[in-house]
């Protein structure tokens, strides 16, 4: 029996092919199968065009983001209602990473290097100013403006381009 055992351990120690430094690789199409395949996210804008992150699962799904348009509130994500046919979620409990607390108190989409959307166009609320922008009254009506937090994030960027908006802790760019 003791040789049985020594044969064996020797075998399989020695058996040529089969290398004892085994490297585990994760698969090219780890997490996907014949019809599917998700993609991790911790924000919408890390999904492909058409699909949003999943706040709870942090993967990509099928959908429309907070700000995109939509028919009925069953096209959101949960946390979401389609108002005024976009997905539209209340700052209350706060707003996912990528968005930001708009003057109407529903997440607007941060700009982060890009510039605001329909900027100095007439608007009602501020998802007719998306992606990324604030509508507001700074004299003359009601406009699209891009939001910031300092005059560097502003076109041109010179000194008092980043202004606040009346009765609230936001700002935007002058036009």
């Amino acid at each position: 029996m003791r040789c049985l055992f020594a044969f064996l351990l020797v075998t399989l120690l020695a058996a040529p092919g089969c290398p004892l430094d085994i490297q585990v690789r994760e698969e090219a199409d780890a997490g996907c199968d014949e019809s599917s395949c998700q993609q991790t996210c911790d924000a919408d804008r890390e999904c492909p065009a058409g699909q949003r992150c999943h706040s709870l699962y942090e993967v990509c799904e099928d959908g429309p983001r907070l700000t995109e348009p939509c028919s009925s509130s069953s096209d959101c994500a949960s946390n979401a209602r389609c108002m005024g046919g976009h997905c539209v979620r209340s700052c209350e409990r706060g707003c996912p990473l990528g968005y930001q607390c708009g003057p109407e108190s529903t997440c607007v989409e941060t700009c982060e290097g890009r510039t605001g959307g329909h900027l100095s166009e007439y608007c009602e609320t501020s998802m007719d100013c998306t992606p990324c922008g604030f509508c507001t009254d700074s004299g003359g009506g009601r406009k699209c403006h891009q939001p910031c937090r300092s005059d560097a994030e502003c076109p041109g960027g010179g000194a008092g381009s980043c202004v606040p908006i009346s009765g609230t802790g936001l700002r935007v760019c002058r036009p």
